[in-house]
């Protein structure tokens, strides 16, 4: 095939052009610009690698693929915030299996489902001159295709990135667990930014006595007991992520926010944080009289549970305990204080998390506890689950436990290293 010099001079005027004009190749296919954002990821060159990612997304602005690599680089630029955002909008898509796209083929319009096997083939018989060798004098570029596996025929084909445009369907579960692991990162660091603003506030528990444990609830709950205590400070609310963070070091939470209550926290690492801060846990009687405040009713607030004073496995949670007809606002955790304060002004003695105590279970104790500021039982055999000998007694239910739970007698016991996103504390002084 021959060109004229003519022909070709308008070829490289029409070029230069467009070069002038269009930052972004006009020829550029969304896959085209990945590639290119990949290679300056791998070569280090991040600035360049953000533009081509953006570049994308601005033409596929719904594409996982796209928002990991940009939310990758801009996290190694130290850009937190934006990669949050990117991060949160994969976190909100649909996980699935294995990576199906929907495939438009352009050239036919036909349109079928297939799994994505490899999106950066290179035929064996590409790389062949074409015209640009006419136009700039270089050795031509390999076309870039795409591996599918067409779900309905069974078959494999390889299809060019600038004959394809994909959909995807959803974020594969590998992906969606790298991308976990990111979202953990930037929200620590952004936790750690946030800091701890002023001092961590007390209720001042004036000393009494009450009566403690239920005869209507598990076998545990029994008997009824008058315990007597002595005056104590609470902390006013459960420990944040973002006062953990600053005391430990670390921060456990799977449901991360500087406000939000720390989770997956262990007995260990709450007995810990409570002593660094000169505090300690509260006892179990402690717990009770307090979240009671002065009421003997099975929540502080009456017999019947209501919405909006707590946080539980409200209409929006899948487990097979959820409320369906009531919605609280949070589908897991709540900041700190999101529910109304019981009569002693403690917020979140009801839901939100578990909380840790200082005693260890005992099914039975009830029977045997002393009046005076009871302290729970001693530890004789640590190998014995049902008599206190590796659990500890966790208090107040949590936003994946029922109402029943939340009963200002409930009680339970977990092992002391167990690490489970229901689990928090607050400290006493």
């Amino acid at each position: 095939m021959c060109f004229s010099f003519s022909s070709i001079k308008q070829l490289l005027r029409w070029s230069i052009f467009a070069l002038i004009f269009f930052p972004v190749s006009v020829f550029a296919t969304v896959q085209e610009e990945i590639s290119k954002g990949d290679s300056a990821f791998k070569m280090g060159k991040m600035d360049k690698a953000e533009k081509y990612y953006s570049a994308a997304l601005k033409m596929d602005p719904d594409s996982w693929r796209i928002m990991r690599g940009l939310a990758e680089t801009k996290f190694i630029l130290k850009k937190y915030r934006e990669t949050k955002e990117l991060v949160d909008r994969i976190l909100a898509m649909k996980i699935i299996k294995r990576n199906i796209v929907e495939v438009t083929l352009l050239d036919g319009g036909q349109t079928f489902e297939a799994e994505l096997v490899d999106e950066n083939v290179i035929p064996p018989d590409d790389g062949r001159n074409n015209m640009r060798n006419y136009v700039d004098g270089e050795a031509a570029k390999p076309v870039l295709h795409y591996r599918l596996f067409n779900l309905k025929t069974g078959k494999m084909l390889l299809t060019p990135y600038s004959d394809t445009k994909l959909k995807y369907k959803g974020v594969p579960r590998r992906v969606y667990d790298y991308v976990t692991e990111l979202h953990f990162k930037v929200e620590d660091i952004l936790i750690a930014k946030a800091g701890v603003k002023g001092p961590v506030e007390m209720v001042e528990v004036k000393g009494g006595c009450f009566k403690m444990g239920s005869n209507l609830g598990a076998a545990s709950e029994r008997p009824v007991h008058e315990v007597c205590l002595k005056s104590f400070q609470m902390d006013k609310y459960e420990v944040s992520q973002g006062l953990f963070q600053s005391v430990m070091g670390h921060n456990p939470a799977r449901f991360k926010g500087a406000n939000r209550p720390v989770d997956r926290v262990t007995w260990h690492e709450a007995k810990g944080f409570c002593k660094k801060n000169n505090k300690r846990l509260p006892t179990e009687a402690e717990w009770e009289y307090a979240a009671r405040a002065g009421t003997t009713t099975k929540y502080y607030w009456g017999d019947e549970f209501e919405t909006g004073k707590s946080n539980l496995c409200d209409s929006t949670c899948d487990l097979n305990i959820s409320a369906k007809n009531i919605t609280d606002g949070f589908p897991y955790t709540a900041p700190v204080g999101s529910f109304p304060a019981n009569p002693w002004g403690l917020h979140d003695m009801v839901g939100n998390v578990y909380e840790w105590t200082a005693d260890w279970m005992d099914d039975k104790y009830y029977s045997k506890s002393p009046k005076d500021n009871p302290t729970g039982p001693v530890r004789t055999n640590p190998t014995d689950r049902k008599g206190g000998g590796v659990r500890k007694v966790i208090r107040g239910g949590a936003w994946a436990s029922d109402a029943n739970s939340q009963r200002s007698a409930a009680r339970k016991g977990f092992v002391v290293d167990y690490r489970i996103d229901l689990f928090g504390f607050r400290c006493v002084l």
